[in-house]
């Protein structure tokens, strides 16, 4: 008998897969409203699954152990749903009118389903296939403009991938020879002691590439910063759900046998990750908008990278902050992506190159800079959004875990802050002669509705502290 969270299931999985294969062939405004549906159905699964999960020590396993429903996964989801279903209510009226606009809908639903299995996978085969799935998704996504920069961008995009997939292919080996079997738990019995460097070290290597970390981010500032901000917006916000949801399943479990292998090799390219995104936004700050978020993009996954560095089972080491800071920042920084790119597409229009055309955005488009400031404001880890929450339990983690590592965060965003406030200080930058003023539409509220998710979600951050993640023992 199918039990109710396996049912949910295989609902938000349906209804993501009918979005991607059917609604499409209807036309892309069914598609767009079959996207609507299925986020519903998300949330609504999501609620369910955690009334249900709560009372249970915080997961519940279905369909004979193959996949897992925890707490953190179903607020990763969540946000996810979120972020698609913002998406699509955006772009409506702009690609429904493109040649490819079905198309847009259907990678976006085929994306979802990926990301949706792979956060509830708990057998690894199903993890690579919803791994395979989201990420040729969103390849497809960035070249879905038809131009040579989507081009291009989506080129080194692909090749990157497939790096990226190999590495994770392997790692699945090396963790299936580690632990004797292909899935995922909290209780380890390695089979093989020196194989926990190279598994542990691959599975974040595999990980890099899709979040950015250097020195695998080669590819982020030309698709970020290059690629239509629309379509950026949906690829940046998805990617790092990805990152995170499996970087916690093959990274999680190590973190109490081998504490001191997941605290080094995380806390040391968080360092250089951070540096690097900041560095690089502070050198371009002048140039191009576009490219000062890409560099952004490449920080932020730093800061995450630093919290999956505090998951080490050390002891002082609050591990419980840690988990609540994944969850928030990672959260917090879908939206606030998902928020500014948008912004970006309405006040800087395609190709964004120099600020001339963002400077006084609050005079001309007052909706598109609110959106945009307060995705600045969340990135920037301003209270009470959700990022100054994931900033805040992360540096508290990391407090606990590597003074040195807190001290490089403390640093980081001073850097990030300077940025941040001058991309805010141009949007208020009145430009010569008269403003016409533009109308509001809804992209434009799409993307105030994320920046504000960032703002609301942000009241209640102490919800979560108390999230429970099924791959990670701190016992």
């Amino acid at each position: 008998m199918v039990s109710p969270v396996e049912f949910g299931t295989l609902a938000v999985v349906a209804a993501y897969g009918f979005t991607g294969l059917v609604a499409p062939l209807l036309g892309p405004r069914a598609a767009r409203f079959s996207l609507y549906a299925a986020a519903i159905a998300t949330i609504g699964a999501a609620l369910y699954a955690t009334l249900r999960v709560a009372p249970r020590g915080g997961y519940v396993l279905g369909f004979n152990g193959s996949i897992v429903v925890d707490t953190f996964t179903i607020y990763m989801l969540s946000t996810a749903a979120l972020v698609f279903a913002l998406a699509a209510a955006a772009t409506g009226r702009i690609v429904e009118y493109w040649e490819s606009g079905e198309a847009f809908y259907a990678v976006i639903g085929l994306m979802a389903m990926g990301v949706i299995v792979l956060g509830l996978a708990r057998a690894l085969y199903l993890v690579y296939i919803a791994w395979i799935l989201a990420a040729v998704s969103s390849y497809v996504l960035v070249a879905l403009y038809r131009d040579t920069v989507s081009a291009e961008a989506a080129m080194k995009y692909a090749v990157t991938g497939a790096v990226a997939t190999i590495m994770l292919l392997l790692d699945i080996v090396l963790y299936s020879v580690v632990k004797g079997g292909l899935v995922v738990s909290p209780r380890l019995v390695v089979a093989d002691p020196l194989l926990l460097t190279p598994v542990v070290t691959l599975a974040i290597i595999a990980v890099g590439f899709k979040m950015g970390v250097v020195p695998f981010h080669g590819w982020l500032i030309d698709v970020y910063g290059n690629a239509r901000p629309m379509v950026v917006a949906v690829a940046s916000a998805a990617a790092k759900v990805i990152a995170v949801l499996l970087t916690v399943k093959l990274v999680a479990p190590f973190a109490a046998v081998a504490p001191h292998v997941v605290l080094w090799s995380s806390g040391v390219l968080a360092a250089l990750t951070m540096l690097y995104g900041n560095l690089g936004a502070l050198l371009t700050v002048r140039d191009s908008p576009q490219k000062l978020l890409a560099y952004s993009s490449v920080a932020q996954a730093g800061y995450i990278l630093a919290g999956i560095a505090a998951l080490a089972v050390l002891p002082g080491v609050d591990n419980a902050a840690a988990v609540a800071g994944i969850a928030l920042h990672t959260s917090g920084y879908a939206l606030s992506k998902l928020a500014s790119y948008l912004g970006l597409e309405r006040g800087c229009s395609y190709p964004c190159r120099g600020w001339s055309r963002l400077r006084g955005l609050a005079y001309r488009n007052p909706a598109a800079a609110a959106a945009l400031l307060l995705g600045l404001a969340s990135l920037a880890g301003t209270p009470p959004t959700l990022g100054f929450w994931g900033k805040l339990y992360i540096l508290e983690a990391a407090v606990t875990a590597s003074p040195v590592l807190a001290a490089v965060l403390v640093a980081n965003f001073v850097l990030g802050a300077f940025y941040y406030g001058y991309m805010m200080y141009m949007l208020f930058q009145r430009p010569g002669g008269a403003v016409l003023r533009e109308r509001t539409g809804l992209l434009e509220a799409a993307a105030l509705a994320a920046a504000l998710l960032t703002v609301i979600l942000g009241l209640a951050p102490w919800q979560a502290y108390g999230l429970t993640l099924y791959a990670y023992n701190t016992g």
